[in-house]
């Protein structure tokens, strides 16, 4: 008996009669150098359920790596040394710029600096984060350092960028924001060291592939620049490709989009939004002529009568998606002694009221999550898979009820996991108990969104947390033995000088 793709509000397909396609995933720079983001896995199951090859590629952490390699390092010192033959140049004629007589300045020192020593240390540095010598702190210390004084060495090359390591605070000295500072970037050969990566990284991988559908996930605004450049690069080089974009930061600029046609003329084909798993998939469905490509849902796209907004939108149902697939990820080279797997029990935010938060922009829906059971199960199945004892619980905010059982149930199993996560401040976890157990089952670190230590502030951010149970929460916590790593910020709309300065005493 044939077996059927069940799709909610869409005509299945038979598994026998789906056509093949050949997809590749990219997720750009920048973002944490310590692990996998989850976006690429998550599409991948997806699609390789259905069939599908994809080749999934994490340019972010392949940039780092290139970053701090004695290749790149030595063709960094050339571009300087050809800068600098230019600039010199134009200063024997009296023709520099104000800009271009600082840009000398930085080049000319740059230039100076013994390029083997620092790649050398580079190298060093990478083998230093990704073994045992990590766990000196000293050493560890003293590689993140050269990772910085890298990253000032390739600043000036791309003068006057500042690129910088952890925590991706790059500035390539255009607006993301600004449609048309964003187009001036990624045309930018100085300034935007994303054109580079692309030629190097990206580019010859595509060739080497020969994708039908290259994807791009963007996730965060840092993400913008990378991701529109190696789109926009890809979609010049290979115009046959179909280049889809998605990810946070495009739901987030959907209104934005659809009154700029030029995104989908220079840049990419089609932009899907929310989430992205099965509209990835019946968009390749419909690119295959299997199904109409308006009635693919979370969709925005062009054809030749101008641009299109699908009005169907599809949520995920978190119970019945497949386990994420890491399988062709670099899972070896990242920037940690000890692989750490993202993992994600629940959709949205299950409190979704602070006032400044726009996380839940990202989603059609709000809060969704799976049983204990469930989560448990997909957790020891990476474990065993990966061969992987840490994970990062990527949730936006762990439910206290979730919380609990999946604790009872990681000690009951004796699933031997170490992991962190965010979570609220909350009156039901005011027992030593709780923490006690969560520390047995492997939370060694919890993230707390304070924000204020005021109980008027927090009320007008409609958190409604106790300043009491914030210190209870954190007293235990600390007491199971569990590192606290508590967020506020202050300058919350109606927020007095002294309410500030109590968040501070706290």
């Amino acid at each position: 008996m044939t077996e059927l793709l069940q799709i909610d509000g869409l005509t299945p397909i038979k598994k026998g009669d789906r056509k093949k396609s050949k997809v590749m995933l990219l997720f750009p720079p920048e973002w944490v150098p310590t692990a996998p983001y989850l976006a690429l896995p998550s599409l991948t199951a997806i699609l390789r359920e259905a069939g599908h090859t994809v080749i999934q590629r994490d340019i972010n952490i392949g940039m780092w790596d290139h970053f701090f390699s004695m290749d790149f390092l030595i063709w960094v010192k050339a571009r300087l040394g050809m800068q600098l033959k230019s600039l010199q140049a134009k200063e024997k004629a009296n023709a520099l710029t104000e800009r271009e007589v600082n840009q000398l300045a930085v080049v000319e020192q740059a230039y100076e600096r013994d390029v083997f020593d620092l790649a050398e240390r580079a190298e060093d540095a990478k083998r230093i984060v990704r073994g045992e010598r990590f766990y000196d702190a000293e050493l560890l210390e003293g590689a993140l350092n050269t990772f910085r004084e890298t990253m000032a060495y390739l600043s000036a090359a791309y003068y006057p960028a500042s690129l910088v390591f952890y925590p991706m605070e790059s500035n390539l000295g255009y607006r993301p924001g600004v449609s048309n500072e964003v187009f001036a970037c990624l045309e930018d050969e100085q300034v935007n060291v994303y054109r580079d990566l692309c030629n190097q990284l990206v580019l010859p991988q595509v060739a080497k592939e020969q994708p039908d559908v290259v994807g791009i996930s963007i996730g965060t605004q840092m993400q913008l620049l990378a991701g529109l450049t190696f789109a926009k690069m890809i979609k010049e080089t290979f115009p046959h490709i179909h280049l889809v974009v998605g990810g946070n930061v495009i739901t987030r600029l959907h209104e934005d989009l659809v009154h700029h046609e030029r995104f989908f003329t220079e840049v990419f084909d089609s932009a899907i939004l929310y989430e992205g798993e099965h509209a990835l998939l019946w968009l390749i469905e419909a690119l295959n002529g299997q199904r109409p490509i308006a009635a693919v849902p979370n969709l925005i796209y062009r054809d030749e009568s101008g641009l299109h907004r699908n009005s169907e939108v599809y949520t995920e149902k978190t119970t019945t998606l497949p386990l994420p697939d890491f399988d062709g990820m670099p899972l070896d080279r990242y920037f940690v002694p000890e692989l750490i797997i993202p993992y994600l029990a629940t959709r949205g935010c299950y409190w979704g009221r602070c006032t400044f938060c726009d996380h839940g922009q990202g989603y059609f829906d709000q809060y969704r999550g799976m049983p204990a059971q469930l989560v448990i199960d997909q957790i020891k199945a990476l474990r065993d898979k990966y061969h992987c004892r840490h994970f990062l619980f990527s949730d936006e905010s762990y439910p206290p009820a979730l919380f609990k059982k999946v604790s009872q149930l990681l000690v009951d199993q004796d699933i031997g996991i170490k992991w962190t996560t965010l979570i609220r401040f909350e009156e039901t976890l005011q027992d030593q108990a709780t923490w006690d157990l969560a520390a047995k089952a492997g939370c060694c670190t919890l993230y707390y969104g304070m924000e204020s230590a005021n109980e008027r502030v927090l009320n007008l951010m409609d958190k409604h947390a106790k300043k009491d149970v914030i210190q209870r929460n954190l007293q235990m916590a600390a007491k199971a033995g569990i590192w606290n790593h508590v967020m506020a910020f202050y300058g919350f709309p109606g927020e007095t000088f002294d309410e500030a300065m109590e968040t501070r005493q706290f």
